[in-house]
């Protein structure tokens, strides 16, 4: 009987503690700016490698401290940190976990390269 009871409780806890992390793919170029990529070599522009954007809401308790979290602002707050309007090589990703009444997160997360084309 031990042996069951303890199975169970570790299947609860694994259930209960996992998280789920989505890849939503990688991108040669993303902004959500309007940009004319026709008068500008994005290959030879300067650029700010490994910058990370990211929008994230806790979880506690039951109460979010954000009402929704979304992939523009993670992609503003990459743009802002690299001081440009394009993202290249982007790698998009979607993360949330919870622990059930104590604790949780979600989060989108833009890695990039940030690229200025504009000359403003």
């Amino acid at each position: 009987m031990r042996t069951q009871t303890r199975r169970l409780l570790c299947c609860g806890l694994m259930v209960g503690l996992s998280a789920c992390t989505v890849r939503h793919g990688d991108f040669t170029v993303i902004s959500n700016k309007l940009v004319r990529t026709s008068d500008f070599e994005l290959s030879t522009a300067d650029r700010r490698r490994g910058i990370v954007g990211e929008d994230k809401a806790h979880i506690i308790i039951l109460f979010p401290t954000k009402a929704q979290v979304t992939l523009e602002e993670a992609i503003d707050d990459a743009l802002r940190q690299g001081e440009g309007d394009v993202l290249t090589d982007a790698v998009i990703e979607f993360t949330s976990w919870y622990i059930p009444y104590v604790y949780g997160q979600t989060s989108w997360k833009v890695t990039g390269d940030v690229v200025k084309t504009r000359r403003n």
